[in-house]
């Protein structure tokens, strides 16, 4: 059994600038192998690599013919059609904006507004409000439909590799959402060092939505240049029965996702009454991974079957992940390997890697990418950081300074390499002494009880107070958190004692990507 934590060299991956040289990649050795699939009526259709060379060719020469220099927004659910449309109109010269299909009608107007969008491309299962918006708008179901008008213009595709050719929309989790631009040449080499640092060993099974840098550049792009096959869920309804149809060796997550399975897992084993068999099997299957005996595909084989069998890798990132995660899906059989990015760095800075990681921690640095902890604030510098926040200088001249980008989150490298996340700069309560607190490691400290699911930690009047979500079977019980408030105060100085605890019978509202929107839980504490 190979260990981790062994230091070793970049994996040798290949260097490419643009989306031209991504999709030819694959097509001297490998052009006919899959780099698709997905259900079309309960049909599975295959997408060769030759297949998407000519598909985002010919549609590529449908938007050069019949738009020059414009904002094209896509807007629907994960499909095919989604990438080879995002891929084509960034290869037209044209530039996409990435919007996501559940915002409402006036949200949507106001992305278009900010990106001086006024072409959509949307799926008819969603925004059916897009004809009552002035603008041309068009079915991303009918895109074959331009494939093949787009034949005779084939040859008509630009290669700018470093013009401002995407536009992501930032989450908004603790303020309004900004147009973020990326270049071609920014979302090639992120893709590049970060593969430098880690692989998968098979296919993927891609499900996180495409609006999102994270889903369609971390979760599509990068398996595609690794040359892997990535089956399209389109549906989080679908996902357990995709992943068992699928068997992947690679998904791509957020915490959330995490969190549920985890939630989930132990749900299963308690009706089948089969709780304290799993907890002695992980006990007895930690103490033999130390003799270097590895029974965990055997001893697990039920839980494992669930994600298809061959599941080895979860990439996570997006958001905390307590590190209790990671050592007990590594119990089981599955690696979590957690790393951290942020929309304006197109969007990876580190990961753990392959067979070298450190729990807690979000990874090394990529390849070609240089972070500096300035002020306790990770800074980063290189190609794969933005161009801009589109049309708003005074927002970009703040985080761009010197060459560096601010992340706004705070953390700190280790002797190894190992970049820490912290906690979150506009997070940071400031008490009446002026000193500083983040919230983030009390709510670390706390989320290692296993009563506590979610817990966000804030300020009122000057005190901290802790808003738990607890795990089912400790709801309502707030006698249990008192106790746990009033262990975790011992030996705490004064003003770094948490006030009380308040219980919630609900989740907390996120965002679609997993993260809890901090600014809205005061309000529904009522305080």
């Amino acid at each position: 059994m190979k260990k981790l934590n062994r230091n070793y060299d970049y994996y040798d991956v290949s260097k490419i600038n643009n989306f031209y040289e991504l999709l030819k990649l694959h097509l001297e050795n490998n052009s006919d192998d899959y780099a698709f699939s997905y259900k079309v009526n309960d049909k599975i259709v295959n997408k060769t690599y030759k297949n998407v060379y000519d598909d985002v060719i010919n549609l590529s020469g449908y938007f050069y013919k019949n738009y020059k220099n414009k904002h094209i927004a896509l807007i629907g659910e994960n499909s095919y059609n989604y990438i080879i449309a995002f891929m084509a109109i960034v290869l037209s010269g044209n530039v996409c904006v990435l919007l996501d299909k559940d915002l409402n009608q006036d949200i949507i107007e106001k992305n278009l507004k900010i990106s001086d969008t006024k072409i959509v491309y949307y799926s008819k299962n969603y925004c059916t409000f897009i004809k009552d918006i002035n603008c041309e708008s068009y079915y991303l179901e009918d895109i074959e439909k331009y494939v093949n008008v787009g034949k005779k213009y084939k040859n008509n595709y630009q290669v700018i590799d470093d013009k401002g050719a995407v536009i992501f929309f930032t989450s908004g989790t603790t303020g309004a959402n900004k147009a973020v631009v990326l270049s071609q040449k920014s979302i090639v080499l992120d893709i590049y060092g970060a593969a430098s640092l880690y692989k998968p060993s098979g296919s993927v099974v891609s499900f996180l939505p495409f609006h999102h840098s994270f889903g369609l550049i971390t979760g599509v792009l990068k398996p595609f240049y690794y040359g892997v096959n990535v089956y399209l869920n389109n549906s989080f309804k679908y996902l357990l029965k995709d992943l068992k149809e699928n068997s992947p060796d690679t998904i791509f997550v957020v915490p959330a996702f995490i969190e549920t399975f985890y939630k989930q897992i132990w749900k299963s084993v308690r009706v089948k009454k089969k709780d304290k068999l799993l907890k002695r099997s992980i006990k007895m299957s930690n103490f033999l991974l130390k003799i270097n005996i590895d029974l965990r595909r055997k001893l697990f084989k039920e839980i494992l079957d669930e994600f298809g069998g061959k599941l080895n890798y979860i990439i996570c990132g997006g958001a905390y992940l307590d590190k209790k995660y990671v050592k007990w899906f590594r119990s089981i059989g599955i690696k979590i390997l957690n790393g951290y990015g942020i929309t304006e760095c197109s969007p990876v800075v580190s990961v753990n890697r392959n067979l070298y990681g450190r729990d807690g921690s979000v990874g090394q640095i990529c390849r070609g990418v240089s972070v500096k902890i300035i002020d306790d604030e990770i800074c980063v510098k290189g190609p794969i950081v933005m161009k801009e926040y589109y049309k708003d200088k005074k927002a970009t001249k703040e985080v761009l300074i010197q060459g560096y980008f601010h992340t706004g989150d705070l953390g700190y490298i280790d002797e190894d390499g190992f970049l820490f996340i912290t906690g979150r700069k506009k997070n940071i309560i400031v008490l009446s002494n002026g000193e500083n607190i983040s919230p983030e490691i009390i709510e670390s400290e706390l989320l290692k009880d296993e009563a506590v699911l979610e817990v966000v930690v804030y300020a009122q009047n000057n005190r901290i107070i802790a808003s738990i979500y607890p795990n089912e079977e400790y709801l309502g019980n707030q006698e249990y958190f008192d106790k746990l408030i009033y262990n975790y105060n011992k030996g705490k100085p004064k003003n770094h004692q948490i006030a009380f605890a308040i219980l919630r019978n609900k989740e907390f509202i996120k965002n679609n990507n997993g993260k809890i929107l901090r600014d809205k839980v005061l309000k529904e504490d009522n305080l």
